[in-house]
């Protein structure tokens, strides 16, 4: 490892030394900026220092003063009232590692801060160069009378199959991360303004300690066979799960989670998914050989004035290039998924013993970068590589090239190399053109076996202070399995085009980054077009899971977002302002022609109106209808105790096939999910959704308020983000098709038990929630809440299931808090779809905390049964807090003691 770090500067460094970014540039420039008032300005500018170095003080500080002040604004918008918590300063208390509830902050103390826009003098209190800093956790808990020391996977929290087994720490629906471990992180830092700098991050943690088999050829008893490498991680004692390809039938297998005993795991039988009876597959008992791999971060830095050279030997994802053309064509990706450049190249696989002799296609294969978690929701695949980043008065130039490492892989293999290269032009004030290219390279056996460019260039241009017009036309070629004779080609164009128009300046702002100022009336509107052939590929950024409205913004709420998503207990890694963007779809993907419009106003009739109106109509580049998307959001705060909300949206979709779901689809692929068991959507009928809902907050008194929501609607599907029909699916390696006379397979997703849910067309249903909330003096806090939803198969990610919920914090002294909450429920088991006859319909869940800030950086908590999973990092759970990770109440104690240093 050594060699291979000395080698890797060596090499890079001298070759990138002579182009980079001026970090005090920006800051510098930012500053100016800060100074005039003209703070989003100001924040474009930080970000860009940030880019090239996030532990810059300067920026940070003034970043955290920026976004205080927003988070004020937020707070306006959901007014004080509007929830039974006062939101208490960040203190230790808001989030413990892996299991969260709703963190507290004050608004009285985030107004105070947010007014402290001049970052103190540091001149004299300049900290060392050099600098040690870290934090550990201790924790341990019980449960069943059995003592846990470690025990921890953060994918035990998804929607996902896990709620429909037993199987090792699966319950059912009380599927859970118990979150027990210790861990001791440490980051060594080497910082100056000028000249060569260093950062390393060590994480000693149980993903620290992984191991894996031999990789070996396992021979099913039909004749198949396949190969096989067993991955293990300490978090959970157990091999993770995998699918396997076969090498000659085009079947597929799962192995399950296999328990490691003395570094050895037992011998099993699974079941192909074709002929789960004849072809099966003995897997035998396997040495898994251990390995410590602590190094999350080491880059070293050269800077100079106007450059700035990075070399990373390792890096989290934060260090992969986002290019800020209107296309996002790298790195565009939900906030929930990994990013595009931690992805892997999977070769693809001829089955020569089938009877259409068929070739399964390599894909870039994203399995391992979104499971491999731990429990703060940190992606654990890493990035090799360096970047390179120029600025001046005429423009700017960035290079990053990086390939991943997954956990397992051995750090000298390389199956993937990305690469992205910006560059701007400030032609004129109001006018920059720019260009960027991205790159992504797959090897099979170090044989070049696929690739994919993609070229772009762009433009906007400022008309005024209030205009401007934004366009990019792109190109891609790509071309997979080059090393055998099923190779694919493919080439596309795409283009976008859109003009914005606001009561503020908005050059050099994309439509998000144009804010309003203080609680004058602001608006802001924007029409825009975009087109991409089915064809075109840029596979740094992924768009299918951004093209849909997020299923938590399709209801009315009077909850608070959540600020931040805390990697463990002391950094912000992620805040409301980072998700808030991706709540409504876009409707963009290969693929498809979309036509927006969206106007936005806020603080009309002196503070008293915010209104939100979005359209999106979507086709197919052949013509055919997809979607017509219409939203109208408004809040009036109509006097000081009084607040009222309207909700409206429509779907309009084309008639059913029979047979298909018009909502379901393979998140991969895009592929929708068939109906395989009884068929039950049918054909030729209206999808369409429509939801009207209102709201209003009252507070009688200073200490009483309450609050209530009526929802009438037919939407079953998107607004539950499919939760639970979308588990019961499956897929199988049975879908046969055609190119260029070449015969190819692929998995085909399916659906079962669905006749168990409403089907085309939906009938309507109403949805009422009511809440009364008691508040004393910041020190104790209530809310009980209510909400009867005709629909009984919505279930835990929000609010919106039957239940009646009790929620109390106390704070009785500054360093001693505790918080408690009680959900009862009453919804439709899916258990009962696939092993009928589970009576239990009634849950009981209870949670308690009691916290205690032994001092500034250090803390004890000590915590029984499970409460809400709101991590913000997940896609399954609401932000606003809403949801419950459980359905009943987990008989688990959990201690955790942390600090800082």
């Amino acid at each position: 490892m050594r060699y291979i770090i000395i080698f890797f500067t060596i090499i890079f460094l001298p070759l990138t030394i002579y182009s980079s970014t001026a970090e005090d540039y920006y800051v510098e420039l930012g500053k100016t900026y800060y100074e005039r008032g003209q703070v989003e300005k100001a924040e474009i500018e930080f970000d860009k220092a940030l880019q090239i170095n996030p532990h810059n003080q300067e920026a940070n500080h003034f970043l955290e003063n920026i976004r205080q002040s927003r988070m004020r604004q937020i707070l306006d918008d959901f007014p004080q009232s509007q929830s039974a918590f006062s939101y208490r300063e960040q203190t230790p208390a808001a989030k413990y590692a892996g299991q969260d509830f709703t963190p507290q902050y004050s608004y009285q103390e985030y107004s105070h801060q947010s007014q402290q826009a001049e970052p103190e003098d540091t001149e004299e209190d300049e900290e060392p160069k050099f600098k040690v800093s870290g934090q550990y956790q201790l924790s341990f808990g019980f449960e069943s009378g059995n003592f846990l020391w470690k025990r921890a996977n953060f994918n035990l929290n998804e929607e996902n199959w896990r709620l429909l087994s037993y199987d090792v720490y699966n319950r059912q629906e009380n599927t859970f991360d118990p979150a027990i471990y210790s861990q001791l992180k440490i980051e060594l830092d080497y910082e100056q303004d000028q000249g060569f700098g260093f950062h390393t991050q060590l994480d000693i943690s149980p993903w620290s300690f992984i191991g894996k088999s031999n990789r070996i050829t396992v021979f099913g008893l039909g004749g198949d066979s396949a190969e096989i490498q067993l991955k293990y991680w300490s978090n959970t004692r157990h091999t993770i799960n995998e699918i396997y390809h076969t090498l000659q039938n085009g079947d597929a297998f799962a192995l399950p989670e296999i328990k490691v005993i003395d570094g050895q795991t037992a011998p099993l039988i699974v079941p192909g998914s074709f002929t789960p009876f004849t072809n099966m597959f003995p897997i035998p008992g396997l040495e898994i050989h251990r390995e410590f791999w602590p190094l999350r971060e080491m880059w070293v830095d050269y800077k100079q004035p106007n450059y700035n050279v990075r070399v990373f030997p390792m890096a989290l994802q934060n260090q992969a290039y986002t290019s800020d053309d209107p296309l996002m064509l790298t790195n565009h990706h939900i906030w929930w998924k990994a990013s595009e450049w931690l992805v892997n190249w999977q070769p693809g696989n001829f089955n020569p013993r089938t009877i259409t002799q068929d070739f399964f296609k390599g894909q870039w294969n994203d399995a391992l970068a979104n499971f491999t978690r731990d429990s703060t929701g940190e992606f654990l695949t890493g990035l090799r590589g360096f970047s390179v980043n120029t600025f001046s008065d005429w423009g700017s130039l960035d290079f990053t090239m990086a390939s991943p490492k997954e956990l397992w892989q051995d750090y000298d293999s390389f199956n993937t190399i990305n690469s992205a290269l910006r560059g701007k032009y400030n032609w004129l004030d109001n006018f920059t053109l720019g260009f960027v290219y991205g790159s992504k390279f797959g090897y099979n056996e170090r044989s070049l076996d696929a690739f994919n460019h993609v070229f772009g260039i762009d433009l906007n241009l400022g008309i005024g202070d209030n205009s401007e017009i934004f366009f990019e036309a792109a190109t891609s070629r790509s071309d997979y399995d080059r090393t055998s004779r099923f190779e694919t080609e493919k080439d596309g164009n795409a283009f976008h085009v859109s003009f914005i128009n606001s009561s503020t300046d908005v050059f050099g702002k994309d439509y998000y980054g144009v804010l309003p100022s203080d609680e004058e009336a602001f608006y802001k509107w924007r029409v825009a077009y975009t087109h991409m052939d089915k064809n075109f590929e840029s596979t740094l950024s992924d768009y299918r899971n951004s093209r849909n409205d997020t299923f938590w913004s399709r209801h009315l709420t009077f909850r608070k977002p959540f600020d931040y998503y805390y990697e463990g207990l002391y950094e912000p890694t992620l805040t409301w302002d980072d998700i808030r963007i991706w709540r409504i779809g876009d409707g963009i993907d290969y693929g498809r022609d979309v036509g927006s419009i969206r106007f936005e106003v806020e603080n009309l009739f002196d503070n008293k109106l915010d209104a939100l109106f979005d359209v999106r109509n979507v086709h197919d580049v052949d013509g055919s209808f997809i979607e017509n998307v219409a939203r109208l959001e408004t809040t009036f705060r109509a006097t000081d105790k009084l607040t009222a909300k309207f909700l409206g949206l429509y779907q309009h979709m084309p008639k059913t096939t029979a047979g298909v779901d018009p909502f379901m689809f393979d998140p991969e692929t895009g592929l929708p999910l068939l109906d395989w068991s009884n068929n039950p959507v049918p054909g030729g009928q209206d999808p369409s959704l429509k939801t009207v809902s209102i709201g209003a907050e009252y507070w009688f008194l200073d200490w009483l308020g309450a609050d209530g929501i009526w929802e009438h609607t037919n939407d079953y599907t998107l607004a539950y983000d499919n939760f639970p029909r979308g588990l019961l699916s499956d897929s199988m390696p049975s879908r046969i098709f055609y190119e260029d006379g070449m015969a190819f397979r692929g998995d085909q997703p399916f659906l079962y038990g669905q006749g168990n849910f409403p089907q085309p067309p939906y009938p309507w249903y109403d949805i009422f929630k009511a809440g009364i909330k008691l508040r004393h003096d910041d020190k104790l806090n209530v809310y009980l809440n209510y909400t009867h939803n005709e629909f009984e198969w919505a279930q835990i990610i929000d609010d919106n299931m039957n239940h009646i919920g009790l929620e109390c914090e106390y704070f009785p002294w500054e360093k001693l808090s505790f918080y408690f909450r009680y959900v009862y429920s009453k919804v439709n088991d899916i258990s009962e779809v696939v092993a009928p006859g589970d009576p239990r319909h009634h849950h009981h869940n209870f949670f308690s905390e009691a916290r205690l800030h032994i001092e500034e950086n250090s803390e004890f908590v000590l915590q029984y049964g499970v409460g809400s999973n709101a991590a913000i990092g997940t896609v399954n759970y609401t932000p606003f807090g809403g949801g419950v990770a459980t359905l009943d109440t987990q008989h688990i104690v959990r201690a955790y003691y942390r600090k800082k240093f």
